[in-house]
């Protein structure tokens, strides 16, 4: 297989070398979109109290919380922020509230203000997220 793969890879770069890089520049890039389906999952709209400009970095990161473990409570009032659960189940307290929400694999919440919130994982596998935010 392996020597397939390089074959074929050598063919590839002889024929691309032989026609040379003007045949391969000569061939424009599409300019539409096909097959791609982009859906928003989460939003933050960003108020006029919040500055983005002083420096700021947007950020994406996979955060992962093993069984039992616990994101105790804090508040995202100067980082608003949008996740995604990839795999697992997220408890999610909210300052005020007895009950916790639920969030699954598959699900997404957006967190801003200065409204305390904690997330727990009280399931048996580690629960995985994405969240982006401005630190």
């Amino acid at each position: 297989m392996r020597r397939t793969l390089a074959s074929l890879s050598l063919c590839m770069l002889g024929g691309w070398m032989a026609a040379g890089p003007a045949a391969a520049q000569s061939q424009s890039l599409p300019t539409e979109r096909v097959g791609v389906n982009g859906k928003e999952l989460a939003a933050v709209k960003l108020t006029t109290d919040f500055s983005v400009s002083k420096g700021r970095t947007l950020r994406m990161r996979e955060v992962t919380i093993a069984p039992g473990g616990i994101l105790p409570m804090h508040s995202h009032a100067d980082r608003p922020s949008v996740s995604y659960v990839l795999k697992g189940t997220l408890t999610e307290y909210l300052d005020g509230e007895t009950e916790g929400k639920q969030i699954g694999a598959g699900q997404s919440y957006a967190t801003q203000g200065a409204r305390m919130h904690a997330l727990q994982n009280k399931g048996d596998v580690p629960a995985v997220f994405l969240e982006v935010d401005l630190p």
